[in-house]
Formats: C-alpha cells, structure tokens, sequence
C-alpha cells in the first residue's frame, strides 16, 4: 500500500514572488542551481535469528544437556509466566495462525488454533528468543519443554484438544529435577518427535513367522511375521518382558509406543509401502492368489496363503525369517 501525504495547497502568487526573489535561480538560464535527488533511508539490516537451542531440528541448547536420571512429577511452576509471554506474543506476531474472532470461553484469549504445528513451533522459537532452553517434547510432541538452568525443566502443554489454545496453570504437566532435555541421540537412533523414545529398539535381528491361522482345505490360510531384536537381555527386560527372554519385540503387545518403534526399526514393505515386513513366496513377491499369497489388506504383519511351501518376511534391514507350510499333509 502507498501512503500519500495531504500537503497543504500554496497560493500562486506567492510561489510567484518567491521565484522573483530567487531570480538567480528559479527560471534563469545562467548557473541553474538543481536540488540534490531524494535518498531513500536504507533499513537497517534484519537481526539475525537466534541460535538454536535444542530440540527437534536444533543444533544444541547453549545451558548443555539434560539428563535420564532426573526425578520427575507434577509440584508447582515456577515458569508459566515465561509461556504466557510467549504465547502472548506469538498472538500479536503471528495472528495468522489463530481465529481471533473465537474463543474457548468469553475473554479467556484462548483463542482457536487454525495451525497446530505452527503455533507450537511459533511458541518455542519465541521462548529460545527470551533466552531459554526450549523444545517439543519428544515423548509428547505436542507438549513444550523449557529450562532457564540444568537445575530444572518443566513441561507444558499449551494446546487443547478442542483446538484452543491452552493457557494458564492448566498447561503445565510436570517438573523434572535435575532437567531433563535435551537429550543425545545417535545417528541410529529414532527422530525426535518420532514417538519412539528411551530405550531406543535394537536393530532387528530376525523375523519370526509362524502359521497363525489354518483356513481349511480349500481356503487360504494366514500367516503371522513378528519382528524381533537381540540377543539382549538387558534391552527385553528394560521393556517390560521379565521372564528371562533374550529376543523379543520392540515393544510388549499394546504398548503405546508399539507401532512407532516398529516403524522406525522395521521400516516400510518393499512392494505396498506399509509399515511391516516384504513378504516373499519361494522369492517372489505376494500379489494375490494366482501368485500363491497375498498381504492382509489391513495388516501387513500378516499374509494369505494359498498352497504349501517356504514363505519369508524381511524387515527394511534384510533381517529375516521363513516358515515351510504343508498344506497336504493338513
């Protein structure tokens, strides 16, 4: 947009006289006299951004890192007023990223969220510009994490699940003495983010396939492929698998971690792009019932089968497992 200034209009006449009195200069041919051109200021230039401090995308957090053996609960904050300044002024900064005309409640400023991600995102760049260690939380990414020291860290989740923001003592989740964030990981390890966290699964070391279910004679029969890590009886138990056991998933059945650390140890099928394992029939891929086997259109941990032979599931890291099935001796 142009703004344009309402100059005040000049009489003529004296615009007249004052170029009488500057004959020397003003409408003379002899020793033209012309102004200077105009110059524009120059802005000065942007400040630059301020250094990353942790986090998922960050290079470090300038107080080091946290810690594992941290004792953790929900006390009392010390820190929200950090997070409501932030989200205050993501608000006036970033109004983009809300519907400021809706609210959780009638002037509450819990205002509704139309960019989950970048409201968040927003929130930690801004408490890394108040000078704090700040990220997403990798067991929850939807939460926030903060620090002005390795003394103490604190957790916050600044969203509903409505899609408002969420502010005041309501937001904060947990204290954790010393801090807990930000943590290592190796280049092997799960993302930040990722919902796979500690104890980060081994590689997988094999895949076991078994009948799961015998259709009949003339139907198909299923087959189940669980992929396994070790041998390491430290990591099984460190799970929650107690008994003894040195191979085991990466995660107990129903775990809430289950399907992420799967999908960072296991990878993706070669053939449909699925989380799980490739199947193969004697090498081949399973593409239906003309090729003896198909994959479970809603699982691909398991597989239909149609006659006897050796069937295999491979894990993205060639890690295997096979099983010989007999189906004329059923």
């Amino acid at each position: 947009m142009i703004c344009r200034k309402n100059w005040p209009a000049v009489p003529l006449t004296a615009a007249v006289g004052a170029c009488a009195l500057l004959a020397s200069s003003c409408g003379s041919d002899s020793n033209p006299v012309t102004a200077p051109p105009a110059v524009s200021p120059v802005p000065p230039p942007p400040s630059a951004p301020p250094p990353p401090m942790g986090g998922p995308g960050a290079s470090s957090c300038p107080l080091g890192e946290g810690t594992l053996a941290t004792s953790c609960d929900r006390t009392s904050t010390s820190m929200i007023h950090y997070v409501e300044s932030a989200i205050d002024a993501v608000v006036v900064e970033r109004p983009e990223l809300f519907d400021l005309n809706i609210e959780s409640g009638p002037q509450t400023r819990q205002f509704r969220v139309l960019d989950k991600d970048g409201y968040i995102d927003a929130v930690v760049d801004k408490l890394r510009q108040m000078g704090l260690c700040a990220q997403r939380s990798e067991e929850i990414y939807e939460q926030v994490q903060i620090k002005e020291d390795n003394g103490l860290s604190e957790d916050f989740d600044i969203y509903l699940g409505d899609g408002f923001i969420r502010r005041g003592n309501g937001s904060y989740r947990l204290s954790c003495t010393p801090a807990s964030f930000p943590i290592a990981r190796g280049p092997n390890d799960p993302p930040s983010g990722s919902g796979c966290n500690r104890p980060f699964p081994l590689p997988i070391s094999r895949v076991k396939v078994k009948v799961h279910f015998k259709g009949g004679a003339d139907a198909f029969w299923t087959l189940n492929g669980t992929p396994l890590v070790g041998h390491d009886v430290l990591y099984c138990r460190s799970i929650g698998f107690t008994d003894g056991r040195s191979l085991c998933p990466v995660r107990p059945e129903g775990h809430p971690e289950r399907i992420a650390c799967e999908r960072w140890a296991v990878g993706e099928a070669l053939d449909t792009g699925r989380l799980g394992p490739t199947w193969y029939y004697e090498d081949h891929f399973c593409t239906g019932e003309e090729s003896g086997c198909e994959n479970n259109p809603d699982n691909q941990y398991l597989l239909w089968v149609w006659p006897s032979g050796n069937y295999k599931a491979c894990a993205s890291n060639g890690a295997c497992g096979s099983v010989n099935v007999d189906r004329i001796n059923y």
